[in-house]
């Protein structure tokens, strides 16, 4: 479904829930940065594998935390969230920007619909990066 109902920001922020709960709130911003990046690469990541039937990125984030076993956890941990909890959202994430303000975090995001770029994908990959908006 491209069109859940709700901002594809308010979805990403109860998906990304679990790891930003124990972000202390005074925390630096660049810290709810980190944590959302790696948030948005499983979301993406999963939405090419499952929507697009596109698996290399699933395979690069896997050979890239090879060495690195927490983060390799963590990011196996948010695609079965993603998997079990948000399947039926099929929105990619595009650009993204988060801020910190007095009460929390503030995050915009823009979604794409995957489809038309599944001709694409390399073309998708760069729109669709975790790379946060400048």
């Amino acid at each position: 479904m491209l069109n859940p109902g709700r901002k594809i920001s308010e979805t990403f922020l109860d998906f990304a829930a679990p790891l930003l709960y124990d972000l202390p709130s005074k925390e630096p911003e660049h810290k709810a940065r980190q944590i959302l990046s790696i948030c948005f690469t499983a979301w993406n990541a999963v939405i090419f594998a499952d929507v697009l039937n596109e698996n290399k990125y699933l395979e690069q984030i896997r050979r890239l935390t090879a060495d690195k076993p927490e983060t390799a956890h963590l990011i196996q941990q948010m695609i079965a969230r993603k998997r079990a909890h948000f399947a039926h959202d099929e929105r990619l994430i595009g650009t993204w920007d988060v801020t910190r303000t007095d009460d929390g975090i503030n995050l915009r995001a823009d979604a794409r619909d995957p489809h038309p770029l599944q001709r694409n994908t390399s073309r998708a990959a760069e729109d669709c990066g975790p790379q946060p908006s400048k």
